[in-house]
């Protein structure tokens, strides 16, 4: 499955738990693809990828940052990823 297959099938598991996604502007190397807001208050930064895909040394260092700064960042690979990304999401 293509990455933007994988971003279609994001889009409607975070609309089946209530929440609302935007892609963010590729600003800066690194950045996560989605920022996700969830039912509670929950904000995430979501990196989407294909079956094949992974992350480049600027999505590592960026994902690392802002983990540090107490942003939750996922990392979602396939479309099992995205299946499990909805699984530990639900409330």
């Amino acid at each position: 499955m293509r990455e933007s297959q994988v971003e279609a099938k994001f889009r409607e598991a975070v609309r089946r738990l209530g929440g609302i996604t935007s892609k963010i502007a590729p600003v800066e190397k690194g950045i996560p693809d989605r920022l996700v807001l969830l039912p509670g208050g929950r904000i995430q930064l979501v990196e989407l990828k294909a079956d094949d895909g992974r992350l480049s040394p600027a999505q590592k260092l960026w994902h690392r940052r802002a983990s540090e700064r107490g942003t939750e960042v996922h990392v979602v690979i396939g479309p099992s990823g995205v299946d499990r990304w909805e699984r530990e999401n639900r409330q």
